[in-house]
């Protein structure tokens, strides 16, 4: 039989090509790292954590945190030459609120997910 590849399979075909894009929320903070997919070396990363972001923001595990750590860690990643990351939403993981909102923060900073 002929194989015929499924559009899913082409994503994950260019998926490991790509960059990864690691987001972890913990009660208290958000981190986003991207991964070079190789030997998952952090490229670029960013969290509430940081000294930067703690000043401007009230409180560090919202959504208005998740958008200051993806528009961040863009612009790390545009700034060392990344212009696409690969990003798989983990299981059990709904694509709303605090993760919808840092990565469409990090679409409209310019970087590309697939």
């Amino acid at each position: 039989r002929k194989f015929v590849m499924s559009t899913s399979l082409g994503a994950l075909a260019q998926g490991d090509k790509l960059h990864r894009l690691l987001i972890f929320f913990s009660n208290r903070a958000v981190y986003a790292q991207v991964l070079r997919k190789v030997d998952n070396h952090i490229v670029a990363a960013a969290s509430t954590t940081e000294k930067v972001l703690r000043v401007n923001l009230t409180n560090l595990g919202n959504k208005d945190a998740a958008a200051s750590v993806g528009r961040i860690v863009a612009e790390r990643s545009l700034a060392a030459g990344i212009t696409a990351v690969h990003f798989d939403r983990p299981r059990g993981m709904r694509f709303h609120g605090k993760l919808r909102t840092l990565v469409d923060n990090m679409r409209v900073s310019g970087l590309q997910l697939n």
